[in-house]
């Protein structure tokens, strides 16, 4: 937790010397019921509190995933995770858009130092990863997208699509829908498997820069072996079905 907020002091240490016009500041604070990553439960209840910010094309994000309670865990004692995230974005055409970057994993509960990364022959503590990205996004609708992403220490490969749709019910109300499904290739002879998520929330933009949703999703995958949204297998690392969030974004 005080390393991420000493990350986020030294992001806006370096942006505010950018023009009002050209820098964008956004915080997301949420609470999800479960925390699923690719169809796999990190946690139960979290907090989940995001700070997004962008300078022309570029941007830099940091998310986290604080538990509540008491979880049960199939890769992170405790569920704690911090995720940077840098990249750039810039459209193509007037249809087609790109998006690079990469992410740094870093899980503060396996005791390993912020540098120390997985390796895996396994003669070392760490537990954090580094994954680069590219993506392709689309001005059609159902916005949809298509991402590829490489974890270079794990050594998967993940190619997940994207879709939403935002229905307005009044001036300032909205029933915003999201889905996605992808697949992990794990590069070293592991397991390959299927995913997907799909969500329903209601936004209420109760300012301009201000709103608050609420919503359920679905989930899971098909990992060790069974069937696609399928709770057969005991434990956590198959954790299909329901749960559900609420949260408050802000834009400055």
């Amino acid at each position: 937790m005080n390393r991420a907020a000493l990350f986020a002091l030294s992001v806006l240490g370096v942006t505010t010397t950018a023009t009002a016009d050209e820098l964008s500041i956004s915080t997301t604070v949420g609470f999800e019921s479960r925390y699923i990553f690719r169809g796999v439960q990190f946690a139960e209840t979290s907090i989940q509190p995001a700070i997004n910010l962008s300078y022309g094309n570029f941007y830099l994000n940091s998310w986290f995933n604080l538990p509540i309670g008491d979880d049960d865990l199939v890769v992170t004692p405790g569920g704690e995770e911090l995720d940077l995230i840098a990249g750039y974005s810039a459209p193509l055409n007037d249809m087609i858009s790109f998006d690079v970057g990469v992410t740094y994993y870093v899980f503060p509960d396996l005791a390993s130092g912020f540098f120390d990364v997985f390796e895996e022959d396994g003669d070392g503590l760490g537990a954090n990863t580094l994954e680069p990205y590219l993506g392709v996004s689309f001005d059609v609708p159902l916005a949809p997208s298509v991402y590829v992403y490489h974890d270079l220490f794990i050594d998967t490969t993940t190619i997940q699509g994207n879709i939403s749709h935002s229905f307005p019910l009044a001036e300032k109300t909205s029933f915003d829908l999201g889905g996605f499904i992808g697949y992990v290739f794990d590069d070293t002879g592991g397991t390959d498997y299927l995913y997907g998520t799909a969500s329903a929330d209601v936004s209420y933009a109760f300012t301009d820069n201000g709103s608050i949703y609420t919503g359920m999703r679905y989930g899971g995958s098909d990992i060790a072996g069974g069937a696609f949204i399928d709770d057969s297998i005991l434990g956590t690392s198959k954790a299909s079905g329901f749960w559900w969030g609420i949260g408050f974004n802000a834009d400055f």
